[in-house]
């Protein structure tokens, strides 16, 4: 087997254990850079330990604190992602409300501009 479909096969169980992780859900940012970055995919799952498991903060909490980062940095396309999996990992709708206040506070009424798309489209899924 060659290098790089060994390095493929491995990116495509990091990212299959994230998923699992995650609940059943891969965003599709990490399915992209799976398919095309499949370094940096492996280096995601090492890197992701640390929100996928409890420890000090629930992994729900980290979620929310990353929603709010997101939001901050102006993401748009990471809101959706970190919503559901907050979501996923038990958050209800007033705490991801709440996180984006947060966020609002922080960084400004931009960052619920930026939000608005992901949040509307996971609350009409939740319904």
């Amino acid at each position: 087997m060659s290098k790089s479909k060994e390095k493929v096969e491995e990116a495509d169980r990091a990212v299959r254990d994230l998923g699992k992780k995650m609940c059943g859900y891969v965003p599709n940012t990490l399915d992209h850079i799976r398919e095309h970055n499949p370094d940096l995919a492996i280096l995601i799952k090492d890197m992701d330990k640390i929100v996928v498991n409890d420890g000090a903060l629930d992994r729900k909490t980290k979620r929310l604190i990353a929603l709010a980062c997101v939001a901050v940095r102006m993401c748009e396309d990471c809101i959706y992602p970190q919503a559901k999996m907050a979501k996923n990992y038990g958050a209800t709708k007033e705490e991801i409300v709440e996180a984006l206040q947060i966020a609002v506070l922080t960084g400004g009424v931009p960052t619920w501009s930026v939000a608005k798309k992901g949040i509307s489209k996971l609350f009409d899924e939740w319904e």
